[in-house]
């Protein structure tokens, strides 16, 4: 019995401990979370959302690297 009383103590324990926590997850979903328009990579041709395409003097890329190496 002083076990179950035990376990019931540790559990309510760490059930506290992770409401105190601050919940995180409103922070990380800091972009929206509807669609977003999608562009094509000149470089490789992969789609990527327009908030995390690299704008480059002739097109769009999909990282800085491709940017590179296509306009260098």
């Amino acid at each position: 019995m002083k076990y179950l009383i035990l376990l019931v103590m540790v559990l309510a324990g760490i059930w506290w401990i992770r409401k105190q926590r601050p919940d995180h997850k409103s922070a990380q979903q800091s972009k929206p979370s509807g669609p977003q328009a999608m562009v094509t990579c000149a470089h490789c041709g992969a789609h990527v959302p327009s908030d995390d395409a690299v704008a480059g003097q002739q097109a769009v890329y999909c990282s800085e690297a491709h940017r590179q190496l296509r306009e260098a």
